[in-house]
């Protein structure tokens, strides 16, 4: 059982709070109310974030706002907030028990229609070698109109991804979907930090995860494209395929969905490790 503040902190992260929510909350369980701008002080957050950092709070019914002369805040009875937080933790993950399942079934379809299959596979194009990986990833990008959805790690396919960015801002602006889900050793990169800060302003939404499974691009519900590093020589071969499938391109967006719940925005980690963005 947590005993001190740095254990309680631990403790809320690991249910799913940012670093500067789970101090506020630790600070403002000390106290029967305090201003954003006195919690601010006393949990050592940068005022412009305490107003964002509380509001989530709010929402997650840990904090409640009182009414007054100047606005002021009151943590929720901790078992009550905690509580809700657990509630929070099981619904995700019967909801992926859910999507699993589903995945599962859609898999399984297609697995035994596969062993029926005696013609060529026409849908399916193994990409041999970097270059004619790089030009599929761009050739992707520049069709996709609805979607993109990504796993992605080092080495990236393309360093200069001018035509992704061009194709994040074209989706958004349509009302499209374009998310990321990045490996946390990316934080470790200034460079990476900026560009990503570009493609969050072109219109993407990421996160960031402790790690992905592969390298993943997934388009208009319909394309897959992935590498699968070799089981025995790990990362120094990969296999690297082009599918163009609505079924599987579902179903590995139901991989990417629950990767995706357990990642959380990437420019707040990055500015919590201390980048400027």
């Amino acid at each position: 059982m947590p005993t001190d503040l740095a254990d309680i902190q631990t403790a809320l992260r690991e249910l799913g709070l940012t670093s500067y929510e789970a101090k506020a909350y630790a600070v403002l369980v000390q106290r029967n109310s305090a201003t954003a701008v006195e919690l601010a002080r006393r949990a050592v957050i940068p005022r412009q974030r305490i107003y964002d950092v509380v509001d989530g709070l709010v929402q997650r019914g840990l904090v409640r706002p009182i009414s007054g002369d100047v606005a002021s805040f009151a943590a929720t009875d901790p078992r009550v907030a905690i509580a809700g937080l657990i509630a929070e933790h099981r619904e995700r993950f019967s909801r992926l028990a859910r999507n699993a399942d589903e995945a599962s079934e859609t898999l399984s379809g297609l697995w035994h229609s596969g062993q029926q299959e005696q013609a060529p596979l026409a849908f399916v194009e193994f990409l041999r070698d970097p270059a004619s990986l790089g030009a599929r990833f761009v050739d992707l990008q520049r069709r996709a109109t609805k979607s993109m959805l990504l796993f992605t790690r080092r080495p990236y396919v393309v360093e200069d991804n001018t035509i992704g960015l061009e194709a994040t801002r074209r989706i958004a602006e349509a009302g499209g979907d374009v998310r990321c889900c990045y490996e946390a050793d990316i934080l470790d990169s200034a460079e990476s930090i900026q560009e990503i800060a570009q493609f969050d302003a072109a219109g993407e939404r990421g996160r960031i995860v402790a790690s992905v499974p592969m390298k993943l691009c997934l388009v208009d519900d319909s394309y897959a494209l992935f590498s699968l590093t070799d089981p025995v020589a790990g990362g120094l071969t990969a296999t690297n395929v082009l599918v163009e499938h609505p079924d599987l391109a579902r179903s590995l967006s139901y991989a990417f969905e629950a990767l995706w719940a357990t990642g959380r925005p990437i420019l707040d980690a990055a500015r919590e490790a201390g980048h400027d963005i």
